[in-house]
């Protein structure tokens, strides 16, 4: 039966939610390339933010640039800024907070992790809650109309005690929308068979979600994208379609899936055309694919200006990292393929290095290493972006263990003995299935 709430996708992992006139735009990305010019869209947002009438809230699940993305958000006009409120997850080092309230918006409300109202105003019954997740990340649930929409984004619930406790706290879910293909570095250009298995749990993540969350539909989304660089277009030979997704779902699981294409609107309960939607986005996937990567090259970085950016690096892990988790960080060993030569990285800074390619920890882009260099959220956007190489005689670690002290410290949390417990603990957890990776 139709419920009143509807969802008008915008696309990716984009959309409004609508009920009684109230409307909630959830984390828009609309136009550009993200995560170091690594992904693009494969189906073009023709919405515009002045397209979007009466949106009087924007949640944002978290900082990554698909959800909080800082030009569709300064592409909002000043005059309709001050009539918007945005929800944001509870945060330590409240960022992406202030940088909204210097935006100039109408209010910027941190949500504690319960039911509330977005705003004493708001339409009567509707509630939201919004619950913090592993590495910055959080997930939102709307109620309202009797009817339960659950958001999961890329929170990537996989097992039966975090599944458990969702459920608890929100109840029957009517609608859940989560991530169906994967978004990240898997293996290199090499190893397809890593991607089709990745590939492959992220459906079965799906189909656990919808079974143990009791979904009566399921919406398959922020996976709209493909990886567009030279040097990462190798990792779409794995991903899945919304079609593959609503394939598997259908003979997986007892939800109904529900997938709609880039500006269409679904009344949750109501009759929909999802193999339509499916339709029109194959036949994106198969255009961008067919036309190859785009035509980026990024610009060699001079030596110069490296080792300069290795200094203040080298600065601001002394703020990041105690002394002892320095000391326990030795060397790694960087390929840079525009230089054509290796380079070791200690505490004392950068030195050529004669270590062969295929021994090295990591493989990139002098541009991709200077990214790391220069930003603490480097690392993150790298991996994320797939811009790099595992070569197989090396340790991979090595390279993450230099620059995760930062990724820690900018989200406000302190790198000492306590997160290094709090690691081991973590690790042991995820072996043991009480814990997502």
């Amino acid at each position: 039966m139709p419920s009143g709430v509807k969802i008008r996708f915008i696309g990716h992992s984009c959309f409004v939610y609508e009920v009684d006139g109230c409307r909630i735009l959830c984390d828009p990305w609309l136009s550009g390339r993200v995560f170091h010019n690594g992904w693009d869209l494969y189906s073009p947002i023709s919405t515009t933010m002045s397209d979007l009438d009466g949106i009087e809230y924007l949640w944002i699940s978290h900082e990554h640039p698909d959800h909080f993305h800082v030009p569709t958000l300064q592409s909002i006009p000043e005059s309709r800024r001050t009539g918007i409120t945005v929800l944001f997850q509870a945060t330590i080092d409240r960022r992406v907070a202030e940088f909204c309230c210097e935006l100039g918006f109408r209010e910027v409300r941190e949500l504690p992790p319960e039911w509330v109202r977005p705003s004493p105003d708001t339409v009567p019954g509707l509630e939201v809650l919004c619950v913090p997740a592993p590495e910055g990340n959080s997930w939102i649930a709307f109620r309202s109309e009797g009817t339960t929409v659950l958001n999961l984004n890329d929170c990537g619930v996989r097992n039966a005690p975090e599944a458990a406790s969702i459920r608890r706290r929100v109840g029957t879910v009517d609608l859940l929308l989560t991530q169906f293909s994967y978004a990240t570095w898997v293996g290199n250009p090499d190893q397809r068979e890593l991607r089709e298995s990745e590939a492959l749990d992220k459906l079965e993540m799906v189909a656990f979600q919808c079974e143990a969350l009791a979904a009566e539909r399921v919406l398959p989304f922020a996976s709209h994208l493909y990886f567009c660089h030279p040097e990462n277009f190798f990792l779409n030979d794995g991903v899945n379609t919304p079609s593959a997704a609503v394939r598997f779902l259908r003979d997986a699981t007892s939800a109904e899936p529900v997938v709609l294409y880039n500006d269409e609107s679904y009344e949750v309960g109501a009759p929909h055309g999802t193999d339509e939607a499916c339709r029109r986005f194959d036949e994106d996937v198969e255009r961008v694919l067919a036309a190859g990567p785009l035509s980026l090259e990024d610009p060699s970085v001079g030596a110069d200006d490296l080792a300069e950016a290795v200094e203040g690096f080298l600065v601001r892990l002394r703020d990041d990292a105690p002394w002892y988790l320095r000391r326990m960080l030795g060397s790694t060993a960087i390929r840079l393929w525009d230089w054509d030569r290796t380079v070791r990285l200690t505490v004392d800074g950068l030195e050529d290095d004669p270590t062969p390619e295929l021994d090295t920890d990591v493989a990139l882009h002098s541009s991709s290493l200077l990214l790391c260099l220069q930003h603490r959220y480097g690392l993150d956007t790298l991996g994320v972006s797939g811009r790099f190489h595992k070569p197989a005689g090396g340790d991979y670690r090595r390279f993450y263990r230099f620059f995760r002290p930062g990724l820690i410290a900018m989200r406000g949390e302190v790198v000492g003995i306590g997160y290094i417990l709090r690691s081991v603990l973590n690790a042991v957890l995820v072996r043991m299935g009480r814990r997502s990776n």
